[in-house]
C-alpha cells in the first residue's frame, strides 16, 4: 500500500521474468546514473533486502521522508529544509513511495530504485554527493526459487554501500548461512568484474523487528551491537561451521552494525487497510523508527560507495551495474542452492573431510608392515574401515546425498590410494636402489679387505724373503769377505814368492853378472899374458 509521491516512483530496473530469464531496463539506469547532477557526484546507494512481508518498502517509506526533509533532489532541487527536526510529518498523512501491503503475498518483485536521487554537498570535503534509494523483492516466498534468492541477495550486497537486512525477532543460524552464501556469492562476482579486495563490501545492518527481549538487549543500535556481537563471536568450542560463517561474515563487510525495534503495534501488524500514518503505531516503536533512520541518514553517517577502495560516481557506478546484471544474466556463475542444499553440502563436506583424514591416518598407522605386495590389501582394509564410520556417522539429508557423498568419498579415496601407491612403489625403488648401492659397497669393502688381506699376506712373504735374502746376502758377504780375505792372503804369499823369485832371479843376475865380471876379468888378464893355446871348459 502507498500513495502517488509528488517527486518520485518507484522504478523496476531489473526483474525475473517466468522464464527465469534477468530483464534489465537500461534506459531507467541511464537517466538517473548519467544525470547531469549524478554523474559526477559520488554516489551512496541505500538499500534493503530480506524475507517478504516484514515491512521493507513500510521502512523504506520513512526513509524517503528523512531524505525528502534533509536534501535537495534532481526533482526538488528548491527543497527549503525546514522541516528537518521534525520530518515524519503529519501523524494522519498516509506514506507515500514504494508500494507495500501486508498480508502473506509478495508486492515487491525484482530490483526497485526510487527514481529521484538526492543531492548533498559535504560539509567538510566540499564533496558534492548523490544518494540512491534500492528496494528488493522480498525473499523466500512459494514463488522464488533458492538461485532468484541468492541472486538478489547478492545483486543487492553488490550495489550497496549501505544494506540494512530486514529480519523478524532474532537472528537466527541458518540466517547467518544464508547471508555467508549469498555474500559469498556477491564476492565471486566481484571478484570476476573488479578483482577481490580485503573486505569488498562496506556497511550491513542487521534490523531486528519485533524484537522481545529488552531487559536482556535493549532498543535501538547500542543494544543491537552488543546483541550482534553476542551472536558473532567466535568462541574455541564452537564447531568449525559455526565459526567459519562468523569470520567470513565479519571479513567481507568494512562496518557491521545491528538495531532492534519493538513491537510496532496491532494496528501496523495487522490491519490491512492501514496507510503507513505513524499516529498508529506503539511510541516505542516510532521512537525506535526515527532514531536508527538518523543513525543511517544524516549527512555525517552516510557511506559512499567504494570498489578497491576508490569512491565511485554516478556514471562509474551506472557501469558497474550494468556490469553486474550482465554477470547475473550469463552461466559463469556457480549455481546457487537453497539453504537446505547448502547446509546438508556443508555438513557433508565436513564429514567426507572428516572420513578422508581417517582413512590417511589408517594408512599410516600400517607403514612399518608395507610392502610392495600388500599395498592394495592395507589400502582396501583402510578403505572398509573409513566407509563403515561413514555409514555409522549421524547425516542430514536422504538416501540420495548420502549415495552422491559415497561415490565422492570412493573416488578421493581411490585418488589418494594412487597417489600413495605411486610414491610407496617409488620409494621401494628407492630403497631397493640403496640396498643394491649397499650391497655393492659391503663386497666391493670385502673385495678391498682382501685385497689388503692379500697384499699384507704378499708383504709378509716379501718381509721374510728379504729377511732370508739379507741373511743369505750376509752369509755370502762373510764368504766373500772370507775368500777375499784367503784371496788377499794368496795375492800376498804370491807376491812374496814372487818377490823371492824375483830376489832370486836378480841374485842369480847378479852372480851372473859378478861371473861374466869375473870371466871377462880373467879373460882380460889372459889376454895380457903370453897366450898359451889352452881350452877351457865353461859352465
Amino acid at each position: 500500500m502507498s500513495h502517488d509521491h509528488p517527486y518520485g516512483k518507484p522504478v523496476e530496473v531489473l526483474k525475473f521474468t517466468d522464464t527465469k530469464q534477468v530483464v534489465v531496463d537500461k534506459a531507467e539506469l541511464e537517466k538517473m546514473f548519467d544525470h547531469q547532477e549524478v554523474k559526477n557526484r559520488k554516489v551512496v546507494v541505500f538499500s534493503i533486502i530480506g524475507a517478504f512481508r516484514r515491512g521493507k518498502s513500510f521502512f523504506l517509506d520513512y526513509c524517503l521522508r528523512f531524505l525528502y526533509s534533509h536534501y535537495p533532489s534532481i526533482n526538488n532541487p528548491n527543497n527549503p529544509l525546514d522541516n528537518q527536526q521534525d520530518w515524519m510529518g503529519n501523524g494522519e498523512e498516509p506514506l507515500s513511495g514504494f508500494t507495500w501491503r501486508s498480508g502473506t503475498k509478495r508486492d515487491t518483485t525484482g530490483i526497485i530504485m526510487w527514481s529521484d536521487v538526492f543531492l548533498h554537498t559535504l560539509e567538510l570535503t566540499g564533496e558534492k554527493i548523490a544518494i540512491i534509494v534500492m528496494d528488493t523483492q522480498g525473499l523466500f516466498d512459494n514463488e522464488t526459487s533458492p538461485a532468484e534468492n541468492s541472486r538478489i541477495f547478492a545483486l543487492g550486497t553488490l550495489i550497496s554501500s549501505i544494506q540494512v537486512l530486514n529480519l523478524s525477532s532474532i537472528i537466527q543460524e541458518d540466517q547467518l548461512q544464508y547471508l555467508q552464501f549469498a555474500t559469498e556469492f556477491a564476492r565471486f562476482a566481484a571478484a570476476d568484474s573488479q578483482g577481490q579486495a580485503e573486505k569488498p563490501f562496506q556497511n550491513l545492518l542487521f534490523l531486528i523487528r519485533d524484537w522481545s527481549n529488552p531487559d536482556e538487549f535493549e532498543f535501538g543500535t547500542e543494544g543491537g551491537d552488543h546483541y550482534l556481537k553476542d551472536v558473532l563471536k567466535v568462541k574455541s568450542d564452537q564447531k568449525p561451521e559455526l565459526r567459519s560463517v562468523r569470520q567470513f561474515i565479519s571479513s567481507s563487510f568494512e562496518n557491521i552494525n545491528c538495531c532492534l525495534l519493538p513491537y510496532p503495534g496491532k494496528t501496523v501488524a495487522r490491519v490491512k487497510t492501514y496507510d503507513g500514518r505513524w499516529s498508529k503505531m506503539d511510541e516505542e516503536f516510532k521512537e525506535e523508527l526515527q532514531k536508527v533512520i538518523e543513525h543511517l541518514l544524516l549527512p555525517n553517517n552516510v557511506i559512499l560507495k567504494k570498489i578497491n577502495s576508490k569512491d565511485l560516481k554516478g556514471s562509474e557506478m551506472k557501469e558497474y551495474i550494468d556490469s553486474y546484471f550482465q554477470l547475473f544474466q550469463s552461466d559463469t556463475l556457480p549455481q546457487a542452492q537453497s539453504i537446505y542444499e547448502s547446509t546438508i553440502d556443508k555438513q557433508m563436506s565436513i564429514l567426507l573431510e572428516k572420513c578422508i583424514d581417517h582413512y590417511k591416518h589408517t594408512i599410516f598407522l600400517n607403514n612399518d608392515l608395507l610392502t610392495e605386495e600388500n599395498l592394495y590389501v592395507i589400502h582396501e582394509m583402510s578403505k572398509n574401515k573409513t566407509l563403515i564410520m561413514f555409514k555409522e556417522e549421524k547425516k542430514m539429508g536422504n538416501i540420495e546425498h548420502e549415495r552422491r557423498f559415497r561415490i565422492l568419498l570412493d573416488e578421493q579415496m581411490e585418488k589418494l590410494y594412487i597417489e600413495w601407491r605411486d610414491q610407496k612403489t617409488i620409494t621401494f625403488e628407492q630403497i631397493k636402489e640403496q640396498k643394491a648401492k649397499q650391497q655393492a659397497l659391503y663386497e666391493e669393502q670385502l673385495r678391498l679387505e682382501e685385497e689388503v688381506k692379500e697384499a699384507k699376506h704378499k708383504a709378509e712373504i716379501n718381509l721374510i724373503e728379504l729377511n732370508k735374502a739379507k741373511e743369505l746376502q750376509k752369509i755370502e758377504e762373510e764368504q766373500f769377505q772370507t775368500q777375499k780375505a784367503l784371496l788377499e792372503a794368496r795375492l800376498d804369499a804370491e807376491a812374496q814368492r814372487a818377490r823371492a823369485i824375483e830376489a832370486e832371479r836378480d841374485a842369480q843376475q847378479a852372480l851372473r853378472i859378478a861371473l861374466e865380471t869375473r870371466l871377462a876379468a880373467e879373460i882380460a888378464a889372459n889376454a895380457a899374458r903370453p897366450k898359451k893355446k889352452k881350452w877351457y871348459k865353461v859352465f
